[in-house]
């Protein structure tokens, strides 16, 4: 449907017309009540006609204006992706006296530059032994890729006080930790077009904690039916959840689940629990634990075809390794990774004198044509191995 003016459609009537009385033709004259009758037609027409118009790209995510699209999101139960800060792996150890010191729960902030700054929660009280330390993701209070070096000591602050001394922080590189921006427009429409899981109460609270701007990824296992289910290494009794996640945990997510529905919470080893608290419950909180992505490790073999003219083997292969880990050592879930995806990511590369002939994937001791990622974890490229036809 295209939208038609008022004069367009007077002159496809008046054309039609002329067809049924040929070789006569209609007198396109005001004096003419048959002229007339058509110009009434045309303009009930027009109305009609530009009004479905209207109605169709309203609700059309593909041609929809931005304002109605956010009210179609809404419809099909989803919204924008916001995007992810970035993160900072903070090793908080103790190095003073004492032989054992607590890093009390609360909200520490370590400001990298004036409009830059990461935190990172502590849940609950934490004794860290002498000489021993314990690791945190910390996440910039903005949406962007900020990278950090590696820094021996860094000064920390907490929200209930003056941090004990005899703690000390550090930090890592976080080149690998960085940020994603917000969805764009385009990104945003194809996926309300091509999602076909939006209906799902459990996938709008998965998207809810994937909007999260302190968490890379989240994905929730419910088990909807009345016998234990097993799913991967997991064990999910009947109407729990598995909830999983990556980037740094705060009780903020145990009010989203409760917002959305107050089924039990898978507790493993190596779970996190988040609280929420609340006089409508019985002990006054709402836990929800949280599980941490594990790693799906694979190793990758590439194949080229080299111009020595313009490298060496030796420095292809330096480059190519370099270029796949920087983008395939991520922290969100991907159901598949695929040879198209390390095709495509290397003909975007700034390498020259290179053609991708084959790529094969090894996982365990079996190299198979893709890798298939479980929901609780993460796919990681632990080596690639580069060789020249």
């Amino acid at each position: 449907m295209e939208i038609k003016t008022f004069d367009t459609i007077l002159t496809s009537l008046c054309n039609w017309f002329d067809e049924l009385i040929a070789p006569r033709r209609i007198t396109r004259s005001n004096t003419n009540i048959i002229y007339l009758l058509l110009k009434a037609i045309s303009k009930g027409f027009e109305v009609i006609n530009n009004v479905c118009v209207v109605l169709r790209n309203k609700f059309d995510p593909a041609s929809c204006s931005e304002e109605d699209l956010e009210s179609v999101a809404t419809l099909v139960g989803t919204e924008r992706l916001l995007g992810s800060a970035s993160g900072l792996a903070i090793t908080v150890s103790n190095t003073g006296d004492r032989v054992s010191m607590a890093l009390q729960r609360g909200l520490y902030s370590y400001a990298l530059d004036e409009d830059t700054v990461f935190v990172f929660e502590v849940l609950e009280d934490k004794s860290i032994n002498q000489g021993s330390s314990v690791e945190y993701i910390a996440m910039s209070e903005k949406i962007g890729r900020f990278p950090v070096t590696a820094q021996e000591k860094i000064d920390v602050t907490w929200d209930g006080g003056v941090v004990p001394d005899g703690l000390t922080f550090s930090c890592s590189d976080n080149s690998n930790l960085l940020g994603e921006p917000e969805e764009t427009l385009i990104e945003f429409r194809n996926r309300i077009l091509s999602d076909t899981t939006r209906q799902f109460t459990i996938k709008e609270l998965e998207d809810k904690l994937k909007r999260l701007p302190y968490l890379f990824d989240a994905r929730i296992l419910f088990n909807n039916t009345f016998t234990p289910l097993t799913e991967e290494s997991y064990t999910i009794p009947p109407f729990y959840m598995a909830v999983f996640f990556e980037g740094s945990a705060r009780n903020e997510i145990a009010e989203i689940v409760a917002s959305s529905s107050i089924y039990p919470t898978l507790n493993v080893l190596g779970a996190v629990k988040t609280s929420f608290r609340s006089d409508v419950f019985v002990n006054g909180e709402y836990n929800v634990y949280i599980i941490p992505f594990t790693r799906c490790d694979y190793a990758a073999s590439v194949t080229i075809k080299l111009d020595d003219v313009t490298l060496t083997l030796a420095e292809a292969r330096e480059k190519i390794q370099t270029y796949l880990y920087n983008n395939f050592r991520g922290h969100v879930h991907k159901d598949y990774v695929k040879e198209e995806d390390f095709y495509s990511k290397l003909k975007e590369s700034p390498i020259a004198g290179v053609e991708i002939l084959n790529v094969d994937f090894v996982l365990g001791n079996e190299t198979v044509p893709y890798v298939s990622v479980p929901t609780s974890q993460i796919p990681y490229l632990t080596s690639v191995t580069v060789t020249e036809a």
